[in-house]
């Protein structure tokens, strides 16, 4: 297997496990609300040396998955071509 796409396999793991493994810490779950209202509201709670307590809103962490699992599906493009060593046979950089 290709390490680009062991890498790609890796980051679409990382992107769906994160948020799931973070929902076992988040506070202000509304159970009639509908899912925009929870998804903006709902928060995870960190407590500093158990004096500072705020709350980091989960729709970070859903984002920060979504980039993941983008960036781990473009890890399996098909061409993997760069501008620095593209090379194509259409004819468009014929000089006559």
């Amino acid at each position: 297997m290709i390490n680009r796409k062991k890498r790609g396999i890796v980051l679409i793991f990382a992107g769906v496990l994160l948020p799931a493994a973070l929902l076992y810490f988040i506070t202000g779950y509304q159970e009639g609300a509908g899912f925009f209202k929870n998804l903006f509201g709902i928060k995870i709670q960190v407590s500093l040396f158990s004096k500072y307590r705020f709350g980091i809103p989960y729709r970070f962490f859903v984002a920060l998955g979504v980039i993941l699992v983008f960036l781990g599906i473009k890890s399996f493009d098909i061409k993997g071509l760069t501008p620095d060593n593209s090379e194509h046979n259409d004819g468009s950089d014929k000089n006559d």
